[in-house]
């Protein structure tokens, strides 16, 4: 447990916040706590936990051991919030700093900002880039290199987009609508960066599967160590940014397995391109659509296939995905 650098906790019902939180304290909240994103949405459980965990190894000498670094800030301060639940603000790792979920809460009162969707996204991309450069004064909110944004309303992502890319150099990012979030707030977001941001490429891909397409945003550092990527899959007029104005039914085909298994395939192709590894350990967040097609059931049977690859993968149902037409959206990260 002492080596979990990042938790997301996803909670069917917010309201059971308390005794949920009681349980993960009695595990996790000790000293230098993990970070941690927390959000509700449409389980049938109650809860689904997921963590990153990195172990400094002893008989490393011929490699570089990376030391951990925490911020836990629990005191009400007028700079970034305190933390309001068990864990840190922010985890270093070598190059890599991962950031606690983030919400729009006024750091002196510890309250919520009015409910004005710019407002609050500007708010909390403040808070990001101030815990950002407490951990290394040298980077800021534009060495982000993946987020996932979690709103409580679609009509709130064109905004959400607007300030994120106002802000940012070539982070890729999804945005994912769940029914609630902590305090009320409607955006948080889950976000990493890397001290080195500027040595990382970017390149949009995309293929046709059967009537789908598969469009797939990545990033990557020089010594191609480090990997990212965002992909959708959506009905045939759908692109990567996605038009949010119409609404577009899905065809009436149905997705196979053998179409989403090559779809699977292709993602992570591009996910361990150039890896020094042969079979490299990957983490997959993959977002339904509930109520849509594919269900998680199937999502499961095709991802058993992939049994012989170094995959964990979550499995998270939504209420709604970055546009209509995507059924199916998925960020997966490599670090080697």
């Amino acid at each position: 447990m002492t080596d979990i650098v990042g938790v997301t906790l996803y909670i069917k019902d917010m309201s059971n916040y308390l005794p949920i939180n009681e349980a993960y304290v009695s595990r996790l909240g000790k000293v230098n706590p993990p970070v941690r994103v927390c959000i509700e949405c449409p389980l049938n459980v109650h809860v689904i936990l997921d963590a990153l965990a990195y172990k400094e190894k002893s008989d490393m000498t011929d490699k570089k051991v990376h030391k951990r670094h925490t911020m836990h800030v629990q005191s009400i301060s007028h700079w970034a919030p305190a933390n309001i639940g068990p864990y840190s603000q922010a985890v270093r790792v070598g190059d890599i700093i991962a950031v606690a979920g983030q919400i729009p809460l006024v750091p002196g009162s510890m309250t919520i900002l009015d409910l004005n969707i710019k407002r609050q996204c500007r708010l909390t991309l403040r808070h990001i880039n101030r815990i950002v450069k407490a951990m290394d004064s040298n980077t800021q909110l534009r060495d982000i290199v993946q987020g996932i944004c979690f709103l409580t309303h679609p009509s709130y992502i064109p905004e959400a987009r607007k300030e994120w890319e106002k802000r940012t150099n070539n982070a890729i990012v999804d945005y994912v609508v769940v029914p609630n979030l902590p305090r009320g707030a409607q955006v948080e977001w889950c976000v990493w960066a890397h001290r080195d941001n500027n040595r990382f490429e970017y390149e949009e891909t995309g293929r046709c599967v059967g009537n789908f397409k598969v469009a797939i945003r990545r990033r990557w550092n020089y010594e191609n160590n480090v990997s990212a990527i965002v992909c959708y899959l959506s009905t045939g007029s759908s692109n990567s940014t996605g038009n949010l104005a119409m609404e577009t039914s899905l065809n009436s085909e149905e997705l196979t397995s053998a179409e989403l298994t090559e779809a699977f395939e292709y993602l992570l192709c591009k996910l361990t391109k150039g890896s020094q590894h042969t079979n490299p350990t990957c983490n997959l967040r993959i977002f339904y659509k509930v109520g849509s097609s594919p269900g998680p059931n199937f999502i499961h049977s095709v991802m058993s296939s992939f049994s012989a690859r170094n995959l964990v993968t979550t499995i998270v149902p939504t209420t709604h995905l970055h546009n209509f037409s995507t059924f199916l959206s998925v960020c997966g990260i490599r670090h080697e």
